[in-house]
């Protein structure tokens, strides 16, 4: 059956209202409509858009789109979402931050407790068990005098740790520098510094895991070259690209780093030029084992779908091959609140990635534990069944910032101290 554009082809691209699918001359910009069924959307025009409920839209083939094809404008409407929210058991507890600490800048969750980067440089241990605090380390890292902010995002510090609290990394996010410290002595190993070519649009990458018996950091060492050293003494251990011009890393500038559950792989929330949203992963073993050139027979790096003008979004590893993106949209201008659940899989020896789930809703900050999504935003904390893509329940007012594998926990660093809430509750 032919479509409404006449041609007897296959359906491409999402719906056009009628003044798009018939405009003559230059191609009309558009507004993105979602419908408010489940995450369907069509392009609209202007005069559309003021009876969006009402505009006709319909598909065409692929020549009859690209020809239309005018600049996003921005969105109209929402994705549905789907509420099957029941009461959320177990209570936020407050434990307040130990005096002698001062200002907290940030925290950072591990094995024996918790870290904690005060604002006069100090990290301190603090088992809030016992209520014992020692100070193991000062950082001499600071935010210049003269940053600005990108697009609202201000330079800060942040605090990383081992998963053992061995060693801390203290980073300035959308800046140059940091620094790696062993905690058990106090010294710096490793002094971070990437070549500061755009670093301001992107927070410092940098991820502990563990490989052969050792704590290994992940580094952004130049804005497209990812270095793996031994945290203890700053050696190199592998780097991706190793070679930096024309390979198939070299083009990417990468911002946060995310290791799934197991760390058997990591992903970057990177972009690449000009300027598009082009997260990825890799496989964590066989790079630090046998570096980039594990990849010269077939692959396991996966490529994400792209956004123009969009990265810095929500990523969160579901579990070892699960892993969620933030936001729904193909543009910066018309992205909306939701999640989009990637399988990356293997087949015939090559790497395969498929969306497995797309639902509305989510937004802010994401977590992930027992199969479940979380998202923290401004009206709290919301959880979400990633297989129906409805939520679950909400808590009003929770806005967690740091997630506490060790002891299962959603932690929020506020003025009163750290709120907690086990994500165990969620599951019940």
């Amino acid at each position: 059956m032919a479509l409404i554009c006449g041609h007897d082809a296959p359906a491409y691209g999402l719906p056009l209202c009628e003044h798009i699918r018939s405009a003559s001359a230059v191609p009309l910009d558009y507004y993105v409509h979602y419908t408010g069924r489940g995450v369907e959307r069509q392009r609209i025009c202007g005069i559309c858009r003021n009876e969006a409920a009402t505009a006709v839209a319909a598909a065409v083939c692929e020549d009859c789109f690209d020809a239309t094809e005018g600049c996003p404008t921005g969105v109209v409407g929402l994705p549905q979402t789907i509420d099957a929210s029941r009461p959320v058991p177990g209570t936020v507890q407050t434990t307040q931050l130990p005096a002698e600490a001062g200002p907290v800048l940030d925290i950072a969750p591990t094995e024996h407790g918790f870290l904690l980067l005060c604002d006069d440089g100090r990290i301190l241990r603090w088992d809030t068990d016992s209520g014992t605090c020692t100070e193991a380390a000062r950082s001499t890292v600071t935010v210049p005098a003269d940053a600005r902010p990108w697009v609202g995002r201000e330079q800060a510090l942040r605090l990383h740790a081992s998963r053992d609290g061995a060693f801390a990394a203290v980073v300035i996010d959308h800046g140059r520098t940091g620094e790696v410290i062993d905690l058990s002595t106090g010294a710096v190993t490793l002094s971070l510094e990437n070549d500061g070519y755009y670093s301001h649009t992107v927070p410092f990458s940098l991820a502990f895991t563990e490989h052969a018996g050792r704590t290994v950091v992940l580094y952004r060492r130049k804005w497209r070259v990812v270095e793996a050293a031994d945290a203890a003494t700053g050696a190199q251990v592998t780097r991706i690209p190793m070679v930096e011009p024309h390979t198939a890393w070299a083009g990417y500038f990468h911002g946060a780093l995310h290791v799934s559950p197991a760390a058997t792989r990591v992903a970057s929330d990177a972009w690449w030029w000009q300027p598009v949203g082009r997260p990825f992963a890799w496989t964590l073993e066989q790079w630090l084992t046998h570096g980039e050139g594990a990849w010269t027979e077939g692959t396991d790096r996966w490529e994400l779908p792209r956004c123009e003008d969009h990265w810095n979004r929500p990523v969160v590893w579901l579990d070892e091959e699960h892993l969620v993106l933030g936001g729904l949209g193909d543009d910066g201008l018309e992205v909306v609140p939701g999640a989009r659940v990637f399988l990356l899989g293997r087949e015939s020896g090559e790497s395969t990635v498929e969306e497995v789930a797309t639902f509305g809703g989510p937004d802010g900050r994401f977590f992930a534990a027992d199969g479940l999504l979380f998202s923290s935003s401004q009206a709290g904390l919301e959880i979400w069944d990633p297989a129906s893509g409805s939520r679950l329940g909400t808590l009003a007012g929770f806005r967690p910032t740091h997630h506490d594998l060790t002891r299962g926990e959603l932690v929020e660093l506020s003025a009163m101290g750290l709120r907690r809430w086990s994500t165990a509750h969620a599951a019940r």
